[in-house]
């Protein structure tokens, strides 16, 4: 079981509107994202991974779950690397270096934690979005994988 930290790479595939709960109605134009979780608990980041890719969540856990239930919304990918001292922080802040990257939506899955946010939205394309990712993992010493989904 592998714990550490991960980037889902989505795509928003028409413009949507919704109502995420704690943060409000927020508006995603069409286009690729970024979300950086962590998952360091139970059944790591493969537990995790898997309750992401379900559509059919029972309950929206985290502000990620209102995207990921939507037909309109697809995971691409995710970036993932094994870590027990870095946090969702450290992602964040090489995130906000990368030129391709910039905030989504201001304190996106981050309410509990100092990070501006953890939504980004890609500004490149898609493949420089991707492996300006595994380099932000590189950038603070881990060594990131990429799983592709269909």
């Amino acid at each position: 079981m592998v714990k550490g930290l991960y980037i889902l790479v989505i795509e928003v595939v028409k413009d949507i509107c919704i109502d995420i709960g704690s943060l409000g109605y927020i508006c995603l134009p069409t286009g690729i994202y970024g979300y950086v979780g962590s998952a360091k608990g139970f059944g790591g980041i493969e537990a995790r991974i898997k309750h992401h890719l379900d559509k059919r969540k029972k309950r929206c856990w985290w502000h990620i779950d209102y995207l990921t239930i939507r037909d309109d919304v697809k995971i691409c990918c995710t970036i993932f690397a094994e870590t027990v001292s870095l946090g969702e922080e450290d992602v964040v802040i090489e995130m906000l270096k990368n030129s391709c990257w910039e905030v989504a939506v201001r304190r996106f899955g981050s309410t509990d934690k100092r990070s501006l946010s953890h939504l980004f939205r890609c500004r490149c394309s898609y493949d420089l979005c991707v492996e300006s990712l595994k380099n932000v993992f590189a950038d603070i010493g881990l060594e990131p994988r990429v799983e592709v989904y269909s």
